[in-house]
C-alpha cells in the first residue's frame, strides 16, 4: 500500500480498516494528555528525565484541571502519536486575588479554583439564575469580539501543519453547549432539577448556551475547517456507575441539541466527528451513532457496561473506538502489569481496525513515569497489524 504515515494510517482506520499498526494519541487532542500539579505531582518533569531529555521546558499549565498545552514534541515522537491538536485562542481569565479565575469569552464566567491539586470548578454562577431577565442580565455572555477572537492567528497555523507535517490535524476547543455548560454554570443539582421542575426555564437557558455555541462554530470551525481531520464535541453524561439521567430524559432534554450541533459543524468541515463523554454511556451510544458520531472517546473501561469486549462486539462496526486504557487503577500497577493490561486491550480493540489508541482521559499527575511510558512502549510493539 505504499509508504505510511499519520494521515494513511487515520484514514484507513477511520475506514474500518487495518493499517500498519493503530493510531496512537499522546497529547494530540485535550483527553490525551497529561495532568501537571507542582509541587508535588508533576509526572511530566519525571517523565522527561526518565526519557533522557533535560532541556525541556517548563511546562506551561491550561486555565483549568492542570492539562499542559506544552508537551515537548520528542516525547510525543518517541510514544508514536500520529496527532496535532489546535484550539482557538483563548477568551482571557479574570483573576482574583483569593486566586479565583473567571473564563471569559465563550467560556461564559466559569468559575475555576484550586481544589487540591486540581484547578477545577468549585462554584456557579448562574446557580441562583431563575428567570429569563436573569439570563438576559448576565454579564458574561460572549461579544462580538470574543468569537472574533477565536480563529486569530490560527488559520495561519493550521496551514502550516497541514503543509508541513503529516499529523491528522484534531480540532479541540471545550463545544459543551448547552447541556454541560449548564450543569458547570449552574451546578449539576439545579441543572437535574430546572429540567423536571422548571422546563420553560431550561429550554430558555440551554437555548442561550447553544446560541453561544453554534457562534463558535461559525466563528472558528468555519475558518479552518477545510484543514482538519477531526472536530470535537463534548457532554459528560455518565458516572461511574451508570448515566447520569434516563435514556427518555436524554432524548428529551439532550439529543436534539446534539444533533443539531453536528449539523451545524458539517456546513463548515468535512472533517470527522469525535464525541468524548466520560464513564457510563453505554444506554447513549445507538443514539450517538444515530445524530452522527464517528468517533467515541474515552471508553472508561472500569465504568458500567463500557468493557471493552462489549464496546467493540455492540458498536466496533458502526463507530471508530479511541481510548480505553484504564488510569483509574491499571497505571498505578506494576510496569508488567500495565504492560499485560495495554496488550490485552489492544488485542480486544484493535482487530478488524476502527481503533485510535489513547488512555481513557489524561493521565494523572501522580502515575510512575516508567508506568507512562510503558504504556506508549507496548502501544507501539503490539499495536502493529496484524495483531
Amino acid at each position: 500500500m505504499g509508504e505510511w504515515n499519520s494521515r494513511k494510517r487515520f484514514t484507513t482506520t477511520m475506514n474500518h480498516q487495518e493499517p500498519d499498526r493503530i493510531p496512537i494519541n499522546f497529547g494530540g487532542c485535550i483527553a490525551t494528555g497529561i495532568l501537571h500539579s507542582p509541587p508535588d505531582a508533576v509526572a511530566l518533569t519525571r517523565l522527561y528525565k526518565y526519557l533522557g531529555i533535560n532541556d525541556y521546558e517548563e511546562p506551561e499549565i491550561g486555565p483549568w484541571a492542570n492539562v499542559v498545552t506544552n508537551i515537548d514534541e520528542r516525547v510525543m515522537k518517541i510514544f508514536g502519536n500520529d496527532f496535532k491538536m489546535i484550539s482557538p485562542s483563548s477568551g482571557g481569565i479574570k483573576l482574583e486575588p483569593d486566586g479565583t479565575k473567571t473564563l471569559l469569552g465563550v467560556f461564559c464566567g466559569l468559575m475555576i479554583k484550586s481544589t487540591g491539586i486540581y484547578d477545577d470548578v468549585f462554584d456557579f454562577p448562574l446557580k441562583n439564575c431563575t428567570s429569563k431577565k436573569d439570563i438576559d442580565n448576565y454579564p458574561y455572555w460572549p461579544t462580538d469580539e470574543d468569537y472574533k477572537r477565536l480563529a486569530e492567528g490560527k488559520v495561519e497555523e493550521v496551514k502550516r501543519i497541514r503543509k508541513s507535517t503529516d499529523y491528522v490535524i484534531f480540532e479541540d476547543s471545550y463545544k459543551a453547549y448547552p447541556s454541560l455548560m449548564y450543569a458547570l454554570l449552574s451546578g449539576y443539582e439545579k441543572w437535574f432539577l430546572d429540567m423536571k421542575l422548571d422546563p420553560k426555564f431550561f429550554f430558555y437557558l440551554s437555548d442561550k448556551l447553544f446560541e453561544v455555541g453554534l457562534k463558535m462554530v461559525e466563528h472558528w470551525i468555519g475558518p479552518i475547517g477545510k484543514y482538519i481531520d477531526v472536530v470535537t464535541t463534548y457532554d459528560d453524561l455518565g458516572s461511574q456507575s451508570g448515566p447520569l439521567m434516563s435514556h427518555d430524559d436524554y432524548v428529551k432534554f439532550i439529543k436534539p441539541y446534539e444533533k443539531r450541533m453536528i449539523e451545524h459543524i458539517k456546513k463548515y468541515t468535512d472533517a470527522k466527528i469525535y464525541r468524548h463523554s466520560c464513564g457510563s454511556v453505554y444506554d447513549f451510544i445507538p443514539d450517538f451513532i444515530e445524530i452522527g458520531v464517528e468517533i467515541l472517546n474515552p471508553l472508561q473501561p472500569l465504568a458500567k457496561n463500557m468493557e471493552p469486549w462489549r464496546i467493540k462486539k455492540e458498536f466496533g462496526k458502526d463507530l471508530v473506538l479511541f481510548g480505553g486504557v484504564d488510569t483509574q487503577q491499571l497505571l498505578y500497577q506494576s510496569v508488567d502489569n500495565v504492560r499485560k493490561g495495554v496488550q490485552e486491550m489492544i488485542r480486544v480493540y484493535a482487530p478488524g481496525g476502527g481503533y485510535i489508541f489513547g488512555t481513557a482521559h489524561n493521565i494523572e499527575p501522580d502515575i510512575p513515569e516508567e508506568n507512562i511510558a510503558a504504556v506508549f512502549e507496548t502501544a507501539i510493539e503490539y499495536g502493529r497489524y496484524p495483531i
